[in-house]
């Protein structure tokens, strides 16, 4: 896992998602990033997707007004003059921050981290609060 800590964005797979998200204009990459993880629940939610659902979740969170302080520059300039988003994405977003919390990959990987684990918790936590 390319993760060097517990924030959202301190993931390699969450920022090569920012960089697909600094090329739209919309909220689909979004939207692409949350199905993900919300539409294919039945399959094992592999901890790239579930990085990547993540960092969707706070554009969704900073759309609306409620960014994280360890937002990224590039996302901070992307969300610049987009609308505040729609309840049907902040749900979506809100299932995939919940199906990842229960089981995932993501979740396994953090959980053998041993000490590292509550504070990834707290920080997910912190961002379904924001939602």
């Amino acid at each position: 896992m390319g993760t060097w800590g517990h924030d959202s964005f301190e993931d390699d797979d969450a920022l090569d998602w920012v960089f697909e998200l600094e090329k739209s204009t919309d909220t689909s990459v979004v939207f692409k990033a949350l199905n993900a993880v919300t539409d294919g629940a039945e399959d094992l939610l592999e901890a790239p997707v579930c990085a990547m659902a993540i960092a969707a979740a706070e554009v969704v969170a900073a759309l609306d007004g409620h960014r994280a302080p360890s937002l990224p520059e590039q996302v901070v300039e992307w969300i610049k003059g987009k609308p505040k988003p729609g309840t049907d994405l902040k749900a979506k977003a809100l299932r995939a921050i919940d199906a990842i919390l229960t089981d995932s990959e993501l979740k396994s990987c953090w959980e053998d981290a041993g000490e590292h684990y509550p504070k990834w918790v707290a920080a997910v936590e912190r961002l379904k609060a924001r939602l």
